[in-house]
This record gives C-alpha cells, structure tokens and sequence, in this order.
C-alpha cells in the first residue's frame, strides 16, 4: 500500500474508533438516568401536547435508552422555562426544553429575559403552524373589522404570549376594540374560560383547536376572525394580518411577530451541554420522527407533524435578530400594557 493512501485509511479507521468510542462514552452516560423534557406551559393546550409527545418517545431513541418524563413550568409566555434551562437546569444533557414559540422575541421585545435563543443548541422542530385569532360562536362578529363597535374580551396568558401580542397587534392595524386579560396558565384554562363565557375570544394555534377542541372547528363553536403565519388551506377565507399591514413600518413589526411561527414547536437544550451528547441528542429526536409508535400516538393525539431540522431552525432565530433595533423599540412600546 502506498504511503499516502495507508495514511488516509489509518485515518479513516481512527475516526470510525473514535466515533464509536463517543458513542459507547454518550450510552455509558445515559444509561440508568431520566432525561426532563420541559414543557413552558400548563397542561390542557397544544403546546403541552407536544412536550408530552416528546416526553413519551425521546429517550428510548437515546443511546442507553433513559427514562424521559415531562416537567411542566409555565409562565410569562415561556420566558420561565427558558430562564430555567439557561440558570438552574442542568447543562448535562438530562433537560430537553420545548421554545414556546413567543418568547423567541421575549430578550427583544420585553422584561425578564436571561437567555439568548441564538446560543441555544437546537434537536429540531416538530411543526410550523398558523396562528388564529377565534371567537365563541354566539359573538355576533364574522371579521375582525367587525370588531370596532364595542370592547371584545380575549383570554392569554402572559403579556409576552402570542395569545396576548398578536391579538393587541391586530387591535392596532386594524382599530378593532380588543381587550387580552391576560393570567390564564394555558390553553386549556383560557378555552374553558371562553366555554363559560368569561372571555369572548382567544388567540390559538389553528392545529391547536384541532388537537385539543376539534368539535369546536367541526361543529363551529369558534369563527375565526384573522390568521398569521403560514397559509392553511382550511383557512382560505380569514383575513391575513398581511392584508392591514400597510405601512413599511407595519409590514416590518409583523415580519418579526410572525417570525416565532416559522419557528414553531422547537426543541433545543443549553449552551453548556457537551457536543457528543447534543449530537447524540438529535440523531435521537430525528430516529424519534421516524419512529412509528411516535407517528401513531402523534395522529391519536390530533398533533399536526411538520419537522425542521437543527440548521432550518437556527437560520430562522437568527434572520429575526437581524432586524433593526429600533423596530423591536417600536414594538415594545406599541405592545406594553398601558
């Protein structure tokens, strides 16, 4: 064998050992632990599901195959999970976290705040999905251009929430009287206020409905009165935020708002975990999408599968933080409670 070509098998051997020896040293590590995949919100909404969904099926795609359970921690729109993954979580690889999508913009546009998505370390995400605003079937509305006669009450939960901004932002483009009490600790609360009448309205993923109240779209409990985020095909006829959006400066904040839906349910864990396991970590999520018990319990628990990858994601965090600062100023001011 000549020289060179005995020196690039050598390697080649050398780096098949190494790689195997990593991944002996990441199943050695799993082996007998419990991995927390941290959902940011209460249960009863879509976003828990998916946290669940992953809690349920992630760690037997680890090498060493550890338990994976769920650990909600809800509040201030997502910020408190990911305030605790960055602080006080693990930085091991034991604590997987769900993005709720919203507190993407949260060190941008808001208070409280101490992480930077753009340092997370992403497995991928599990679907990108349009965002609606709906209201109880017996409010006399169809728009919500019809909206400007009297005060509409919608349900969220934090004010750095989608379910408070996107209503508030559409209030402002297109003059609607929408008010957000915000407080509720998920979806499922907010939907049961709306049921009992104590809010007329509530901001929701469109496929959020559809895992967690889909007689409400089939039996049309709800009316749809906007949408954001990407076109659906079962929401051909609600008006698109992009239609009020008329100034550049206007196009511009929605460009930002909508940029936690091109996002979506993404995964990721802290800066600090070691790179074998983070790698180890998404070829698990990505042998997870494929697995067919996952496929299953995700068509039986109504979740719409989409998925991204590390890269997709992590392009998608940083256009946003691209974006000039002064236009998260203006939306900061346009968005605070007053």
């Amino acid at each position: 064998m000549k020289p060179l070509a005995h020196a690039v098998t050598a390697a080649l051997i050398a780096g098949v050992h190494g790689a195997a020896l990593a991944q002996a040293d990441v199943a050695a590590f799993y082996k007998g632990k419990t991995v927390n995949v941290i959902a940011p919100s209460g249960a009863g909404g879509s976003v828990y599901q998916y946290a669940l969904l992953v809690s349920n099926h992630l760690g037997r795609n680890i090498p060493g195959a550890p338990a994976s359970i769920i650990q909600s921690r809800p509040g201030a729109g997502g910020v408190t999970a990911a305030n605790y993954v960055v602080t006080a979580g693990a930085k091991d690889g034991t604590v997987v976290a769900e993005l709720h999508p919203q507190s993407l913009l949260t060190p941008l546009t808001g208070k409280g705040a101490t992480y930077d998505p753009r340092t997370f370390q992403w497995l991928g995400s599990l679907a990108v999905r349009a965002y609606v605003g709906a209201v109880w079937h017996t409010v006399n509305v169809r728009t919500i251009e019809d909206m400007k006669d009297k005060e509409y009450v919608f349900g969220g939960s934090g004010v750095a929430s989608a379910s408070y901004q996107y209503p508030m932002f559409l209030a402002h483009l297109t003059g609607a009287r929408i008010k957000v009490i915000p407080g509720y600790k998920s979806g499922g609360e907010t939907n049961l206020a709306m049921e009992r009448g104590e809010v007329q309205g509530r901001g929701n993923y469109y496929e959020g409905f559809l895992a967690t109240n889909p007689d409400w779209v089939r039996d049309k409990k709800v009316k749809f009165v906007f949408r954001l985020g990407p076109d659906h095909p079962e929401l051909a006829g609600v008006p698109s935020a992009r239609q009020f959006a008329k100034t550049p400066q206007q196009q511009q904040m929605l460009r930002v708002l909508e940029a936690p839906l091109a996002v979506g349910q993404a995964f990721y864990v802290a800066a600090g975990v070691p790179k074998e396991r983070v790698e180890a970590l998404r070829a698990a999520f990505k042998s997870m999408l494929a697995d067919p018990q996952f496929k299953a319990e995700a068509e039986k628990m109504q979740l719409y599968i989409e998925p991204s990858t590390p890269a997709e994601v992590a392009e998608a965090v940083a256009k946003v933080y691209e974006t000039p600062k002064e236009v998260f100023g203006e939306l900061n001011a346009l968005l605070t409670p007053k």
